[in-house]
């Protein structure tokens, strides 16, 4: 996926701000098609809807290929495996739990000792690079390969692990394989039990690899609805419906600071995307999964609003609208009710 870092998502509302547009005249203009691309926006404040406008233009029954997005569930599910103990930390070497696809490797080789973390962060040191097309190990690469991990394990060293951030979907495909390995069953079961039954999601598709297991770098289908109930899981510190579900630790962790990217307002966490804005003066921090098309998670805990967002700009810096839309639109309607 091709990033744009003219895009970059950024809400700034002076203290003074009149809102232009009311929320009705957004959801209006959804129904219309007026933001070209946006096929579906849900927004809450305090838990309560206050834009619903659900996607009305998914094929398959109503689910959404959320393309990167993926990535943040991934790391949900990752934290499971913390929370059962099945995985002790996140320190661990990826070789030490995928024996079987290091068998070639030399026992001295630095790849060996790429961990979890390294994954978690975008930080393997691996010559992966999706925003790079000659990257050798770009995910259009990968995609042609008959067996995604083996061509990840296989890459050559670009960095050395945990200093340098390269987005990289081929490294979050190998953490599908760890859930394989840790959690006694398989990706779309482990996820369907810890995390989507729960909240009451019962229509997750998930797309294989070639090599027979999950694509958790992307492409799982979810109804819009389904965004917003992660959102406000995630808002919550990982409680749903006075239970947790998700270790709060471990949501502290995901979605706080980990990584930098360089020349970028944008922080990285654990395959969670952190950047900050104001709001009436006032400084916030934002929270968000992003898929490319435009599909989004996206949290603002100061203001405590959770949306989710639908697309199909696909490589396009309109595949960002939904934050403008929520900066120049959404937002100074709310603060003006």
């Amino acid at each position: 996926m091709k990033r744009f870092a003219a895009a970059l998502m950024t809400l700034c509302l002076s203290a003074a701000a009149v809102a232009e547009t009311t929320l009705d005249d957004v959801a209006a203009r959804l129904k219309k098609g007026e933001y070209k691309g946006v096929t579906g926006a849900l927004v809450s404040v305090g838990g309560k809807l206050v834009l619903n406008v659900p996607d009305a233009g998914a094929s398959a029954g109503g689910r959404q290929d959320i393309r990167s997005a993926t990535k943040s569930i991934t790391a949900i599910l990752v934290g499971e495996l913390i929370e059962d103990g099945s995985l002790k930390s996140v320190k661990t070497p990826v070789s030490k739990l995928l024996p079987d696809l290091y068998k070639g490797m030399a026992k001295d080789d630095p790849r060996r000792e790429i961990t979890v973390e390294d994954l978690l962060t975008m930080r393997s040191g691996l010559a992966c690079n999706d925003w790079v097309p000659a990257s050798l190990g770009n995910e259009e690469r990968m995609y042609v390969t008959s067996d995604w991990s083996a061509f990840v394990v296989g890459l050559p060293r670009a960095y050395e692990r945990g200093e340098h951030f390269s987005y990289c979907t081929g490294g979050v495909v190998l953490l599908g394989r760890v859930i394989d390995a840790l959690s006694g069953s398989d990706v779309p079961t482990f996820a369907d039990e810890r995390l989507f039954h729960p909240l009451g999601i019962r229509n997750a598709k998930w797309e294989g690899t070639p090599e027979g297991h999950t694509d958790t770098g992307g492409h799982l289908r979810v109804e819009i609805e389904a965004l917003l109930k992660i959102g406000q899981l995630v808002h919550a510190g990982g409680v749903w419906e006075g239970k947790q579900l998700i270790a709060p630790d471990w949501i502290k962790a995901m979605t706080g600071f980990q990584t930098r990217l360089y020349e970028r307002r944008e922080t990285y966490g654990y395959l969670w995307w952190r950047n900050e804005g104001r709001v009436k003066d006032k400084p916030v921090s934002i929270t968000y999964a992003h898929g490319n098309g435009g599909n989004f998670i996206v949290i603002v805990p100061e203001i405590d609003l959770v949306a989710a967002f639908t697309g199909r700009n696909y490589n396009k810096p309109e595949q960002f609208t939904p934050m403008r839309m929520l900066g120049e639109e959404i937002i100074p309607a709310l603060l003006a009710e």
